[in-house]
């Protein structure tokens, strides 16, 4: 076995495929191989070896034929597409029915707090005008239990 010593990367190019694949087949095949003066590791080619391509990573797209049931899928995803903007349209009417009720119980609300607003008001000054009658109640007591407290006139000269 004479030769050259290559680099993986030189030997792939010599048979056609990728540094890791010749790497692998020199561990398998028994290839000489050594570490070179610059770090770099080096494989002796087998006369016997023969060339093997690797299928790249990325396959080769070739450019397909036109479908024969286009029309077909066309009308499907026109009668899809028709289906779908009439749901669209109904919802849209849900919407609009939503937002009116939402509108309408705004409304209704605003009007109850105001209702209950003028409720609490008045509750508020019957309230106020209870305390100010029991206030003047409380003097007028006061004034009778002062009166009440002091002696009489008579008691007063005996007393």
């Amino acid at each position: 076995m004479e030769g050259d010593w290559l680099t993986y990367r030189e030997a792939a190019e010599r048979l056609g495929s990728t540094a890791e694949a010749v790497r692998y087949r020199a561990l398998r095949g028994n290839w000489p191989r050594l570490r070179g003066n610059d770090g770099r590791a080096r494989v002796q080619i087998p006369d016997d070896a023969h060339p093997v391509r690797t299928p790249c990573a990325h396959p080769v797209r070739t450019p397909s034929e036109p479908r024969s049931d286009h029309p077909a899928l066309v009308e499907t995803l026109k009668a899809q597409v028709s289906d779908l903007q009439a749901h669209i349209e109904t919802l849209k009417g849900q919407l609009a029915a939503a937002e009116a009720r939402t509108e309408k119980q705004a409304t209704e609300f605003a009007e109850r707090d105001t209702e209950h607003l003028a409720i609490l008001t008045a509750e508020q000054a019957k309230r106020e005008k209870a305390i100010a009658a029991f206030a003047a109640l409380t003097e007028r007591l006061d004034a009778l239990a002062a009166e009440r407290a002091r002696p009489s006139w008579w008691r007063r000269l005996v007393g």
